[in-house]
């Protein structure tokens, strides 16, 4: 969608953040969407599955892979630690 908006190749639009952010376009989202991910699982009592979705995740497991992927633990037990 913003390669849409912007007139831009998926391929240009990438390279071009990557140069100027240092960082790849999808590496940057995941951590946008983690970071949420996060926040939400601090502030709400929403099931995993709910926070996935309003981060951007239609797939609960996948979404629990990244999460701990990046983090070493899944959403559920970062939850049960704070």
């Amino acid at each position: 969608m913003i390669c849409r908006r912007l007139h831009l190749s998926p391929a240009y639009f990438s390279t071009m953040f990557k140069k100027e952010t240092g960082q790849a376009y999808i590496a940057y989202l995941t951590d946008v969407r983690l970071n949420k991910a996060v926040e939400l699982l601090n502030k709400t009592d929403d099931k995993t599955y709910v926070v996935a979705a309003k981060v951007g995740y239609q797939e609960q497991n996948y979404f629990s892979y990244v999460f701990k992927k990046k983090f070493g633990v899944s959403p559920t037990k970062f939850r049960g630690a704070r």
